[in-house]
């Protein structure tokens, strides 16, 4: 662990002290960014040459940590001008879901219509890939509003920011566990670079980014990134064997899942 732990910084450091580290940090956040958010970045912020999914996917808890302030500063700005905390959590995550969320919810939903038929293998598949959404996949996402919604709307104030922004962020890292511990199901396919691709160092460079948010709540932040890692291993592992394999739903279903059990966390 010690070794690999040196290794890993090594190549960071070489990598941080390339002169064009920066304009390749920025390129690869932007197409991070435009993947998973609707907010859009200038024009002249996009790499001249196409970026591995991979070499973009590390980025996912920056990308995630800003997206959970601005929403958090919605939900605040809500209740400051007199809505109550559970209204004030549903115009949060009404602004959330607009905002991007919506790509993870997708697979989210996908997921819950897969896993409720009792299906594995080529039949799981098949049902996964429907785009219709059917009753197991709408019981899913209330569930996920319910409890989003139910958990930011119990917490302190004071604790909104924090919690969503690191929720946001840990859980975007949890892909990055759960394409690092599983094999893409599929010849081809949208997320298939992603998940086939990304190596140790990978995983390694997300950790670091999502471990710049941990001041805000270092102790809240730690528990959550390891219950998140371990739920995001066993999803990988599990749908290697029930799915053969993981894909963009079972990434999305991932950061879904890793998001609700950190705004737990933040709500004890």
């Amino acid at each position: 662990m010690k070794k690999k732990f040196i290794e890993n910084m090594t190549i960071l450091e070489n990598e941080i002290k390339n002169k064009d580290f920066r304009k390749n940090a920025l390129s690869r956040f932007t197409v991070m960014w435009t993947l998973i958010t609707r907010y859009p970045l200038p024009q002249k912020w996009w790499p001249k040459e196409i970026i591995p999914g991979y070499k973009a996917m590390p980025y996912a808890p920056a990308v995630g940590a800003i997206m959970g302030i601005i929403t958090a500063l919605v939900t605040l700005f809500a209740i400051l001008i007199g809505i109550p905390k559970l209204p004030a959590s549903w115009i949060g995550i009404a602004f959330y879901t607009l905002s991007g969320w919506a790509i993870h919810l997708d697979g989210w939903g996908d997921l819950w219509d897969g896993m409720g038929s009792g299906k594995s293998g080529e039949e799981l598949r098949e049902i996964i890939k429907d785009s219709r959404l059917g009753s197991f996949g709408a019981i899913g996402l209330l569930l996920a509003f319910g409890l989003w919604t139910s958990l930011v709307s119990t917490m302190e104030t004071a604790k909104i920011l924090p919690a969503l922004m690191t929720s946001a962020s840990v859980a975007r890292f949890s892909m990055c566990v759960s394409a690092f511990n599983g094999t893409y199901p599929w010849e081809k396919g949208l997320a298939k670079g992603w998940v086939e691709d990304i190596k140790e160092y990978d995983l390694f460079y997300s950790f670091v980014i999502a471990l710049l948010i941990m001041p805000f709540a270092p102790f809240r932040w730690l528990i959550s990134i390891i219950i998140s890692t371990l739920v995001a291993r066993k999803i990988a592992k599990y749908m290697n064997n029930r799915l053969g394999g993981v894909n963009g739903d079972v990434l999305g279903a991932t950061e879904v899942l890793c998001e609700i059990i950190t705004l737990a966390v933040f709500s004890i």
